[in-house]
């Protein structure tokens, strides 16, 4: 899959799934990669499928940067790959991000 917004069309068919302290949210992947997680930098994609067959698909077929993951946002603030929100969403801070438990998310990408 290609790691740019230009094609968000190659993403039509999946869906991932936004889980939220308020309720899960299921939305298309493109959407996802167009808004991101708004004010809630912590946010991001827990599950992935095939909105017309159901199959589940992994979650590294989202491209790394639209992740939204410790790794993706550590990344983000290295500077060794874009911001794929500028404006529309800050990244925590280092001090932030350390401040949350790396143990017990299994979504989460390795450091």
């Amino acid at each position: 899959m290609p790691d740019s917004v230009e094609h968000l069309s190659d993403y039509a068919d999946v869906m991932v799934l936004i889980e939220h302290p308020a309720g899960d949210v299921a939305c298309p992947l493109a959407r996802w990669i167009k808004l991101g997680p708004g004010p809630r930098p912590y946010l991001r994609p827990s599950r992935a499928w095939s909105a017309s067959t159901g199959e589940e698909l992994p979650l590294t077929l989202i491209p790394f940067r639209y992740r939204n993951t410790r790794a993706a946002r550590q990344a983000i603030r290295d500077g060794r790959i874009p911001d794929p929100w500028p404006g529309a969403w800050s990244p925590p801070s280092q001090q932030e991000e350390d401040g949350r438990s790396p143990h017990g998310d299994p979504y989460e990408d390795a450091l």
